[in-house]
């Protein structure tokens, strides 16, 4: 019987990649499962790459501001 469960920031569009995901990761081929694992690291360290980071805003939470 099949369950469902709930996964924060993961919208009903994406279910059907992150399905795909878990079988590539889960599939008997260790070399299959090898690639798709060096894939996910390579996206994350690229998408750490590109992110943009915000700046401080000066002066921002500063106590001795007199507004």
């Amino acid at each position: 019987m099949a369950q469902t469960v709930s996964i924060i920031g993961i919208n009903d569009a994406e279910l059907r990649w992150i399905r795909t995901l878990v079988q590539l990761l889960r599939h008997p081929d260790p070399s299959v499962s090898e690639l798709t694992r060096q894939a996910l690291v390579y996206m994350t360290d690229a998408a750490a790459r590109t992110s943009v980071h915000p700046q401080p805003i000066p002066g921002a939470g500063r106590a001795d501001f007199a507004g």
